[in-house]
């Protein structure tokens, strides 16, 4: 994973790794409340422990972050949005009327010594609720994603693998608590999309999400794997998720083996500048 992408999908990392068909992602601005998020700190256990600084313009729009030496220089124009690192990686949005429509980065993929590039296409409905996303690599669909909503919340995603066969098929579950400035690791739309900050892909779900619950099938319908991820949070005066602490158990159905179990636990601090 090259510097850009560490940024973009930092929070996730821990999902990337232990519930292998999750997908990528930076934090989403939310329902303004004024309050702009300053300093994530993450500790991903065995994964590590990370800082992040973010910058603002004078517009209010994510300039840079910084972290381990590192940084990232976000610009943007009429149509696009690019996050670039020292080395010169470079992760985009295309936009249109001010929403995601594709997105991805060249040669960040590698398989079997292959360098893949990747793209996502993103559709939306008459609500403005993002409702399909199409994953490619070299131009190739890799998988599809379909996305139910319900009283104003991502309730559903269903991801079909185009070559193996394979669905996922992930239900969301919320408090009645307003969210307010959404990070992403508390976003269910950070499993569908490569997240920029700035609230680019559509409605927001409006409450505060407590569990995710994912069941992977094989292209027989056996069971592959099965997940339950739960959410615990401390807010502010503001409202803003100021601790966040998530518990995730996932069982494994290897073929011709025994079912096994993994729980893994990270936690997120999180500071902001609040006018």
């Amino acid at each position: 994973m090259n510097k850009t992408l560490k940024f973009l999908m930092i929070g996730l990392v821990a999902i990337i790794s232990i519930a292998s068909c999750k997908k990528e992602i930076d934090f989403n601005a939310g329902k303004s409340n004024n309050c702009q998020l300053t300093t994530l700190t993450t500790d991903l256990g065995p994964l590590g422990k990370y800082t992040i600084n973010y910058f603002y313009d004078a517009s209010g729009k994510i300039s840079k972050a910084t972290s381990d030496g590192q940084t990232n220089t976000y610009a943007y124009s009429t149509n696009k949005i690019t996050a670039t690192d020292e080395d010169g990686y470079v992760a985009e949005i295309v936009l249109e009327n001010g929403r995601a429509v594709s997105s991805g980065s060249d040669g960040v993929i590698v398989s079997g010594g292959i360098s893949y590039d990747y793209t996502r296409k993103y559709t939306y409905n008459a609500e403005g609720y993002l409702v399909e996303v199409k994953n490619y690599l070299s131009g190739v669909l890799s998988s599809t994603d379909v996305l139910t909503y319900s009283n104003g919340n991502l309730v559903k995603g269903v991801s079909t693998d185009a070559n193996l066969g394979f669905v996922s098929t992930t239900t969301y579950s919320y408090s009645t608590e307003l969210a307010l400035n959404t990070y992403e690791i508390a976003d269910p739309l950070s499993y569908h999309v490569d997240y920029f900050p700035g609230g680019y892909y559509g409605k927001q779900s409006k409450n505060v999400l407590v569990k995710t619950s994912t069941k992977t099938v094989d292209s027989s319908g056996d069971p592959f794997t099965d997940d339950v991820v739960n959410y615990s949070y401390q807010f502010d005066a503001k409202g803003n998720a100021s601790a966040l602490t998530f518990t995730q158990v996932t069982n494994f159905y290897p073929s011709g083996g025994p079912m096994t179990t993994d729980t893994y636990t990270a936690k997120f601090n999180l500071v902001y500048n609040c006018k």
